[in-house]
């Protein structure tokens, strides 16, 4: 019997088999069918890749470039650095943001993270990442480095501006908001930095010692969100040891917790080969001979940097020596590959030309700008300036006239324009109102000229004398990125020299005085607080905060932030006073779970501005909380939740939006539990004397900790207190519930 022709060609590719690593590729190739599935896209590239180009897409290629296989046509993934907006790929930051910098990269410089934090908004920070994807794309680029969810576990790091502020829930939904909108438009973000960095002191070499309970209940959440819901296509390994292993060896928490996207580690932190390799850290950056220029700095050698560990003699060496797998290396390579292909990238590369800080991008900086304001203040309704009452307005201060958009470092970005305070003060003000400026006093370290003896006497003499000829004086003070930035902490919660005497100065010479604080990081205010009329947190507001500020203080917007992060009377009552920066490379972190307001709240310390907090031009009122637990059905597996409803109410006169905030406490817990933890919120807009009904639903999770015995998280039955308010201070409404174990086994 003849074989019909098919058959002896099924034969022949039964024999033939899968494609040889390194033959030739033919143009039909599975991987290069956009058509077919991402595994099966994955699979077949892997089979055709050779063990040598397999271990060099472990290392980088450039400073900001991964190592492409130009036979199979896999291309690098080209970076960026972010979180805040789009910077220059070209070298270190200390490099790029220099004034003999090798070329500039403007693009639209977004709010700094603590900023979009206090908006309680993840809509406009979704949108914000679709705006910096953009003009990632535009620039021909595959990869943000950002967003930066690390918790404010103490009021002195240095990058407490980039991240979401100190609560692990909040972290969560505006970490998973801004992944959706970067991916949404196919390029890939990295959630950074993963885990428990919180100093940059010693960052190489300090070794962060906290429970498995503080892990997951305050240091984790944020990024198994980001993986875990928003579906992160990378994750950022961070310099530091956790629990005696620097996190690109760290194996249990970069294998175990993180599920999904490849791992890339922070510039310059590894340390090893073999165990990097194995823990599951995908791609070394940088690499090439920007990297070794870089790694023979005696500034990096000081720091603790070390040298270029999965470069493909290292690998292969410990290849042969057998500490790694061949299956290892699949396993790393797969999970780079996924995203190449799941981003579109393989199909569709960046080839830049687009347009980069668009009136649409603006927009979103200006809104992002606006609603991460705090009015924390405002005796006697000084605010809004009334402009047929104010015909002279002083601005004083060293970040009056200067646009202090973010703090330093790389998270930098160099914008085509920044409106300072004092000019959109001059621009809202028109030609009604007269708008003066002096100095006052210069910014700590800035300009010598300003900080001598007579300097500084003669700079405040000029504002106290502007000051009390003015109907109003605005008086802003902070920091720049100089003094808060990536590479060091904030060496203390006071305000930098000089600018706590020119608020008090200012204050006894005008008793119409504004301050507004434009910094990322808590300050200390206990000698001028009480005097001050209006308190405005403006924070980084990136490119648009001379703008927001403006609109906030005239009224054209009604201030709606909220603050993300508690602002402590004094450094000493901070949670891990005495347990920062550590010694001998070790820091303690011994408060464990009680972080943020969990701390305060609990132990009865009075903070100068709770967490959640910030005030409005009109006022609001809760009523008619109901929670109901309930158990719905998904066909027939049973979802536990509560059901919370809450009317609010704009009792005021102007229209205005409420950031709801729901808490959440156990009473008679059987394992010690703070007094409330955030759950829940929404932004609520609201005209004058209208209502409007606010839903939640909370899940198993809104009730459980992580129980150490069990290793897993934990709700169990018995009496909740739901607690809706306006910040962890200011509970309005509370409502007992009590949640049988029956349902609670029913939904496990």
């Amino acid at each position: 019997m003849r074989m019909s022709r098919i058959s002896v060609l099924m034969c022949l590719l039964f024999f033939i088999g899968p494609p040889l690593p390194g033959q030739a590729v033919p143009a039909d190739a599975p991987y290069k069918n956009p058509g077919l599935p991402v595994e099966q896209r994955v699979a077949d590239v892997l089979s055709r890749l050779t063990l040598d180009e397999k271990v060099s897409m472990l290392a980088g290629s450039s400073w900001m470039e991964s190592m492409p296989v130009p036979r199979l046509g896999i291309p690098a993934i080209k970076m960026a650095d972010g979180p805040m907006g789009v910077r220059s790929w070209l070298g270190s930051s200390a490099i790029t943001s220099a004034a003999n910098a090798p070329a500039k990269v403007e693009a639209t410089s977004f709010p700094a993270g603590v900023c979009m934090a206090a908006t309680w908004d993840p809509a406009l920070v979704q949108r914000e990442g679709v705006a910096i994807a953009q003009e990632v794309k535009a620039l021909g680029r595959d990869m943000i480095l950002g967003p930066t969810v690390n918790i404010n576990r103490q009021p002195l790091w240095g990058r407490n501006f980039e991240g979401y502020g100190e609560d692990p829930y909040l972290a969560g939904r505006l970490g998973v908001a801004y992944v959706r909108g970067v991916q949404g438009e196919g390029v890939i973000p990295s959630v950074k930095h993963f885990a428990a960095n919180n100093e940059e002191y010693e960052r190489h070499r300090i070794n962060a010692t906290l429970s498995e309970r503080a892990l997951h209940e305050i240091y984790l959440p944020a990024f198994k969100a980001a993986v875990q819901e928003g579906g992160a296509w990378n994750v950022m390994s961070a310099y530091n040891l956790v629990n005696g292993a620097h996190m690109a060896e760290n194996r249990p928490l970069l294998h175990d917790v993180l599920q999904g996207g490849f791992v890339i580690s922070d510039w310059g932190s590894t340390y090893s080969t073999a165990p990097t390799v194995n823990a599951g850290m995908d791609l070394e950056m940088p690499g090439g001979e920007p990297a070794k220029t870089f790694l023979q700095r005696p500034q990096t050698l000081e720091s603790g940097g070390s040298d270029l560990w999965l470069v493909p003699d290292k690998v292969m060496a410990e290849i042969k020596a057998g500490h790694i797998t061949g299956a290892q290396i699949d396993d790393n390579v797969s999970r780079i590959l996924r995203v190449i292909f799941a981003s579109g990238l393989f199909d569709h590369p960046h080839n830049g030309g687009g347009e980069v800080d668009t009136p649409a991008q603006r927009a979103v900086a200006l809104q992002g700008a606006t609603e991460g304001i705090v009015l924390l203040k405002n005796e006697g309704s000084l605010l809004p300036l009334d402009a047929a009452k104010v015909h002279s307005i002083v601005v004083l201060g060293p970040n009056a006239a200067a646009a202090r958009t973010g703090g330093g470092g790389s998270s930098l970005v160099h914008p085509k324009y920044a409106v300072a305070p004092l000019d959109g003060i001059k621009e809202k003000a028109g030609s009604t109102i007269n708008v003066t400026y002096a100095l006052g006093v210069g910014m700590e370290g800035e300009d010598p000229a300003h900080d001598t003896a007579d300097a500084r006497a003669r700079d405040l003499r000029e504002a106290v004398d502007a000051a009390s000829r003015a109907d109003v004086a605005v008086v802003v003070v902070g920091r720049y990125n100089k003094l808060e930035s990536e590479g060091f902490d904030v060496k203390t919660m006071d305000l930098p020299a000089g600018q706590d005497a020119l608020i008090e100065a200012v204050e006894k010479a005008n008793p119409h005085t504004v301050v507004v604080i434009n910094t990322g990081d808590p300050i200390t205010m206990g000698g001028w607080l009480d005097k001050t009329p209006a308190l405005v947190d403006m924070w980084y507001g990136g490119q648009e905060g001379g703008h927001a500020l403006a609109a906030v203080l005239f009224g054209d917007a009604n201030p709606s932030g909220k603050l993300p992060v508690t602002l402590p009377k004094r450094y000493e009552d901070n949670p891990a006073f005495g347990h920062y920066p550590g010694e001998n490379l070790q820091v303690e972190y011994a408060e464990g779970i009680y972080v943020g307001y969990r701390f305060y709240d609990t132990r009865n310390v009075a903070p100068e501005f709770p967490f959640g907090f910030g005030l409005s031009y009109t006022t609001f009122q809760y009523d008619n909380l109901g929670a109901t637990p309930r158990l719905a059905y998904s066909g027939k597996t049973p979802i536990f939740g509560v059901v919370v409803d809450v009317s609010v109410q704009n009792t005021g006169t102007r229209a205005g939006t409420e950031v709801v905030q729901l808490y959440v406490h156990q009473n008679k817990p059987r394992i010690d539990r703070p007094v409330r933890e955030l759950k829940g919120f929404q932004r609520v807009d609201l005209q004058p004397g209208e209502t409007r009904w606010v839903h939640f639903r909370l899940d198993r999770l809104a009730f459980s900790y992580w129980d150490p015995a069990t290793r897993s998280w934990t709700a169990d039955p018995g009496e909740y207190e739901i607690q809706v308010g306006s910040s962890s201070r200011d509970i309005r409404q509370k409502k007992v519930v009590n949640i049988p174990a029956s349902f609670l086994r029913s939904a496990e």
